[in-house]
């Protein structure tokens, strides 16, 4: 499942980020690059992605929990 679409980052990474640094946005995008080009996946309603990084980062949380 992509979350950005510009560095390639995929769910599967954003969970391993938050599973170690908790939900920190942008501890997250140091970590796996996501949100740091274009920004687009930035927000929630970035039709470019299949899960944009907001969303990502809180269903990587619920899973987590």
């Amino acid at each position: 499942m992509q979350v950005c679409n510009c560095n390639d980052v995929e769910y599967d990474e954003i969970k391993d980020a938050v599973a170690k640094h908790g939900s920190d946005i942008e501890i997250i995008k140091e970590e796996t690059s996501a949100g740091t080009a274009c920004e687009c996946c930035l927000e929630e309603d970035c039709d470019m992605v299949d899960l944009p990084l907001p969303l990502a980062i809180k269903k990587a949380v619920e899973e987590l929990a």
